[in-house]
């Protein structure tokens, strides 16, 4: 029960420390992001540096597949990112191989007064301080208690049954005990969903003198191919290129222990090649095993390096793309535990609904202004994109309920409210098709046109109206203040040209220069423009506070 009970607090404290660690850094993710798309050199740092902060390499492969699914990644991208994260995740076996329990307490004290300052910043790090120290008293409970029940014959004898050690008079590894050895790591990371915390536990076990090197290193490998399970159940609802991308992480690892058994045959001097290394290298056990973990993922890393984008093609003959357009889903609920990453995807999902609310009211005006063959095909589809755009307010809607439901930094929680609301000002642009779609038409089923002057207005102010379109979707994709400054004056214009036209045309119909039946329908598609005039305007006002970047994506 000890052991179970060190084992439960070293999870647990991997969780938190993680969890702090993540929250510091979470403001910080984007620009590491932005590193992927560099160069396949750039995306293995990249990976590498995401998952030594969250650390967890299948908690990196799932976000991976979250930015695939979303279109927000290539495969020859994600599969550096993954090859970086096999990388990063190693740091925490090196962590563990130290000997500081004098740590343990203070971290564990330093990290509870720090939780009592309400500032959330050095709440968050009291959280990663915290989990320090739980993480090294759960590693120091369980090698104290494995090397108590060392001494047990029977249990110590249930080890016995796969030592890897090879005889005596020869280097070559039982390839039975081997084998087996591979599939207890992999089946015990399959239930731990973490190969960090199943290296912790091999650590333990090599520490307490129950498993020798050699077991280690063969419980270890088996833990690289269990922790692409994980990856792989995210990629089950994905799309086909996420699933190649699930696929990469498998055969990485897969790969990866495949060269590290070859190593085994190797002889150098008395023992295989890989624990010569191992040997040379240095340190105790628990140090061995760290190094043979960090050393299989780097060496993996260095012989697939070159081919990445051989390696991608290798994956996409595998799960080949049936459809020739690859579906993205635009709001991930994978990515939901990266905040930042979330709230600028629903940023650009608004844009893309921005866009097509647009559509839709300038399709409307340009019933009566140029109402060709292309517009009349789109003015068959109004209804349709109408319920699309519904559609995607109640999409955008519950996706900010669940990101709600994160642990949200005072600066990510304040977005929502802005996001909500510039929402249900696009889909009300949408609505107002409808009336301008229903003025239009009329004018045209009756015959019924404006005065020439009139007609010149309503060109200026339907081209004026696009212009402050077009500057709201910029604002959702890089709202920096030169672009904020031009929606202003765009603004300005619109409103300007509106009551100045407002004012002529009463004028007009005073003077009996145009039919009152025209004249109020001209009023009427005024109205309507000012009232979508005003939503884009609410949209400028928040755009400027809205997180907008995003990695460079395929589109």
């Amino acid at each position: 029960m000890t052991v179970l009970g060190g084992l439960a607090i070293f999870i647990y404290g991997m969780k938190i420390m993680s969890d702090g660690l993540h929250h510091v850094a979470g403001e910080r993710m984007r620009s590491i992001l932005r590193l992927f798309s560099a160069n396949r050199f750039m995306a293995v740092a990249s990976g590498a540096a995401v998952t030594c902060v969250i650390q967890s390499s299948s908690a990196s492969t799932v976000m991976v597949i979250g930015f695939i699914n979303a279109g927000l990644l290539s495969l020859t991208q994600a599969v550096g990112l993954i090859f970086g994260a096999n990388i990063g995740t190693t740091i925490t076996a090196q962590l563990v191989a130290f000997k500081i329990s004098w740590i343990i307490m203070p971290a564990i004290v330093v990290g509870l007064l720090l939780s009592f300052i309400p500032r959330r910043p050095i709440a968050n790090w009291s959280e990663t301080v915290l989990g320090f120290g739980f993480l090294f008293l759960g590693m120091d409970l369980m090698s104290n208690s494995l090397k108590g029940l060392s001494s047990n014959p029977a249990f110590a004898h249930a080890f016995q049954l796969f030592q890897c050690a090879p005889a005596a008079e020869s280097y070559i590894l039982p390839v039975g005990a081997l084998l087996g050895a591979i599939v207890i790591g992999m089946l015990a990371t399959f239930v731990i969903q973490s190969s960090s915390a199943c290296t912790g536990i091999i650590i333990a076990l090599g520490n307490s003198g129950l498993i020798d090197i050699y077991t280690a290193v063969a419980l270890v490998l088996g833990s690289n191919i269990g922790t692409t399970i994980t990856a792989q159940l995210a990629a089950l609802t994905a799309n086909r290129v996420a699933k190649q991308a699930a696929l990469a992480h498998t055969l990485f690892n897969v790969i990866g222990v495949i060269l590290v058994i070859l190593s085994f045959l190797i002889p150098c001097g008395s023992q295989p090649a890989f624990f010569a290394l191992i040997d040379w290298l240095g340190g105790e056990t628990p140090r061995q095993i760290a190094n043979a973990h960090t050393i299989f993922n780097v060496f993996t890393t260095l012989i697939l390096l070159p081919f990445i984008p051989l390696f991608a093609k290798v994956c996409e003959k595998l799960i080949p793309v049936k459809d020739a357009k690859v579906k993205y889903q635009r709001l991930e609920p994978h990515l939901l535990d990266s905040p930042p990453i979330a709230l600028a995807q629903t940023t650009s999902s608004l844009r893309q609904m921005l866009k097509k609310a647009w559509k839709m009211i300038d399709c409307s005006l340009k019933i009566y202004i140029n109402n060709d063959e292309k517009n009349q095909s789109i003015v068959k589809q109004l209804e349709k994109r109408e319920a699309d755009i519904d559609t995607r307010q109640k999409d955008i809607t519950g996706y900010l309920s669940e990101l709600m439901r994160r642990d949200l930094t005072k600066r990510q929680a304040e977005q929502i409210p802005l996001l909500l609301h510039c929402t249900n000002d696009v889909e009300r642009i949408g609505d107002h098709t409808a009336i301008i779609r229903a003025i239009t038409e009329k004018l045209n089923q009756e015959n019924l046109r404006f005065s020439a002057e009139a007609e010149e207005e309503f060109k200026t102010i339907c081209q004026i109206l696009k212009e402050l379109a077009n500057s709201s979707v910029g604002l959702l994709s890089a709202n920096n203040e030169a672009a904020i400054s031009m929606a202003q004056q765009v603004q300005k214009r619109i409103f300007t040209i509106l009551d100045d036209s407002e004012a002529e045309h009463l004028a007009r119909i005073n003077n009996g220069e145009c039919r009152p039946q025209v004249g109020i329908l001209y009023l009427e598609l005024l109205e309507e423009i000012r009232k979508v005039a005003r939503h884009l305007e609410n949209i400028n006002d928040r755009a400027g506070m809205l997180y907008t970047k995003l990695p460079n994506a395929p589109r």
